[in-house]
């Protein structure tokens, strides 16, 4: 049923987008764009004193890398004259009072309020609670509180569902009568499911709760953390795996939970590898020349030399081992520096005299070869140790760990031809010196 709403994401501009705002972004977005509707993006920027520019723009970012576009754009800040206007009104009406320069609003007494909510069903409030007191509109500095410009703008941008998370629903009692003391129709409502922790604990910053750009600085792909995302509460059977178009056409309320989502870091780095193994090599190549430079492989001017077809073979070399862009950028530090870190166990059990030989012989094959391919390496090497009457299984780790200096890695022809014959046939011989320098 297409049922063309109108959703925002209302965040205050007081610091970075965590993962739990975009969680709520998200299913905005994906609802709206699942019933052919609108999403708005409403900065809620009113509280003067922690609102800056600087944090507006890193949420608007934030949301642009996780591909979140919205189809209509407002700050409260430049709509003071209509919550001043419905302030008034509420005053005039004896609705409201003024105390210590600030603007309250009269709770009725005696009373309840229940929220219809779509996905938690009816919670009551009953008016004596104390969360139920009389609460401010407008402070004595003549700003608006949220709860007030909340209810003022959702009604007038026409909101038709209100979709966040779970800590707002003690607000929306109160917003209700906001709506009710003003004559308006209020929004349908759905409070979505608390994020905790492996642990059962509400998610804080060393459970996971960080920045969106702290995922993107850690090399975690947007698609990635769009998808972990929408995990984090709804369902679709026991799938776990969804591109964009997918979730737009699955999504919906009734398939949210009303238990708790838990933060599974683990499950991220699944779907980011995933993500990174299936992605464009092209792509990823070019995501990949930044954390070069990062972490310090190559320099920025390097890595802006570095061919794009060279980052796409790098790709497609170290995916299968990498989690993220970090470790793919790590793993390639072997291929840009001359400068290896030998693993000591490597050297000593593979590092031997009696492979002095094979590694003389399989320098002057590599040496003459016309194409330098994985294909033609792994052809050359084999008829070599074929003809000496040896196996492949003999030398390969003491290759690989002169071309690496490690003892796992990707395909050893694949790495040569990546390497490139210059730089592959040095190791090699770099190889034989350190075996001669272990018997001096």
């Amino acid at each position: 049923m297409r049922m063309n709403p109108r959703v925002r994401f209302a965040p205050s501009p007081t610091g970075e987008l965590h993962v739990g705002g975009a969680r709520t972004a998200l299913f905005n977005w994906l609802f709206a764009r699942h019933h052919g509707g609108i999403f708005i993006l409403r900065i809620e920027d009113t509280d003067r004193g922690r609102s800056t520019e600087e944090w507006i723009e890193r949420i608007e970012e934030a949301l642009r890398w996780l591909g979140l576009d919205w189809d209509e754009y407002y700050r409260q800040t430049e709509r003071f004259p209509l919550y001043q206007e419905a302030a008034e009104r509420l005053m005039a009406e004896g609705k409201a009072y003024k105390q210590e320069g600030a603007w309250w609003f009269r709770v009725p007494r005696p009373g309840a309020t229940t929220v219809h909510d779509l996905l938690l069903g009816e919670v009551t409030y009953d008016h004596e609670q104390p969360q139920m007191k009389d609460f401010v509109i407008r402070r004595s500095d003549g700003s608006f509180t949220y709860n007030f410009a909340c209810v003022v703008d959702d009604s007038e941008l026409k909101i038709t569902h209100v979709i966040r998370a779970n800590e707002h629903l003690n607000n929306t009692p109160k917003q209700i009568l906001l709506y009710q003391a003003l004559r308006l129709e209020p929004p349908k409502f759905a409070h979505l499911p608390m994020v905790l922790s492996k642990e059962r604990e509400k998610l804080s910053k060393r459970h996971g709760a960080t920045a969106v750009f702290e995922y993107r600085d850690r090399g975690f792909l947007p698609e990635a953390l769009t998808n972990f995302l929408a995990r984090l509460g709804w369902s679709h059977g026991d799938q776990e795996i969804f591109s964009k178009q997918e979730l737009i056409e699955l999504f919906d309320l009734e398939n949210v939970g009303v238990s708790a989502a838990v933060f599974d870091e683990e499950k991220l780095l699944w779907l980011n590898q995933h993500y990174i193994i299936n992605g464009d090599p092209d792509r990823l190549g070019e995501l990949l020349r930044e954390f070069l430079v990062r972490q310090g492989v190559v320099s920025q001017e390097e890595a802006q030399a570095i061919p794009r077809e060279r980052l796409r073979e790098i790709v497609i070399l170290l995916k299968e081992r990498s989690k993220t862009l970090v470790e793919l950028a790590e793993k390639a530090r072997f291929i840009f520096s001359d400068e290896l870190e030998y693993d000591p166990k490597g050297i000593k059990k593979f590092f031997t005299p009696e492979k002095v030989p094979l590694l003389e012989g399989l320098i002057a094959e590599l040496s003459t070869l016309n194409e330098f391919t994985a294909s033609r390496i792994e052809g050359a090497m084999r008829g070599y140790l074929e003809q000496e009457e040896r196996k492949l299984g003999e030398i390969a780790q003491t290759c690989r760990v002169a071309l690496t200096g490690q003892t796992k890695g990707p395909g050893l022809f694949e790495t040569m031809e990546v390497l490139g014959r210059e730089r592959a046939v040095a190791r090699l011989r770099r190889a034989i010196e350190l075996i001669a320098e272990e018997g001096d």
